[in-house]
């Protein structure tokens, strides 16, 4: 879902009429060019981050916050799109490398400030990573991303996945 209570609400009802559990996966670009592209303004964008969460906390759904494009974006806007997150209640965040970008030691270094700002917090949050295999780095970038903290990991099998894919699995 986009980080609005607009989008998150139908799950709260399919929920409720399946009794199935679902995490929501609210992301948000976060990158400078998405910031221009989309003409976002980075309080506004902290403000839907945290209206969204505290909605799904208060509906009691598990959430992940995804910053979509972390690898380009400002460490100081990462940390406070996660920290707001974390705050409000999300039970893991997500740092992606949406347009395959980084190099091994880059996403070392990101995941590592980001397991940095959850261990600053104190908090019991989830590490993901989603990276796309654009330059050909997704697996190991994957790997590096496990050994710099992250706790799950995303995947395509068989090529089938996002633009040119996710991290293959096969």
């Amino acid at each position: 879902c986009r980080t609005l209570v607009s989008d998150i609400a139908p799950i709260v009802g399919i929920v409720q009429e399946t009794g199935v559990p679902v995490e929501v996966c609210a992301f948000i670009g976060s990158s400078p060019i998405r910031q221009f592209a989309e003409d976002w303004d980075f309080e506004n964008m902290l403000r839907l981050s945290r209206e969204a969460i505290e909605f799904c906390t208060k509906e009691n759904l598990p959430s992940m916050f995804v910053t979509e494009d972390t690898t380009r974006a400002r460490p100081d806007q990462v940390r406070a799109l996660y920290t707001t997150a974390i705050e409000a209640g999300a039970k893991r965040i997500c740092v992606c490398d949406t347009c395959g970008h980084a190099t091994p030691a880059g996403v070392r270094r990101l995941v590592g400030f980001v397991k940095g700002i959850v261990d600053e917090l104190g908090a019991d949050v989830g590490i993901d990573w989603h990276g796309h295999r654009d330059r050909g780095l997704g697996l190991v970038n994957t790997l590096s991303a496990l050994e710099a903290g992250a706790t799950r990991v995303h995947a395509t099998a068989l090529g089938i996945g996002e633009r040119t894919g996710n991290t293959e699995m096969d």
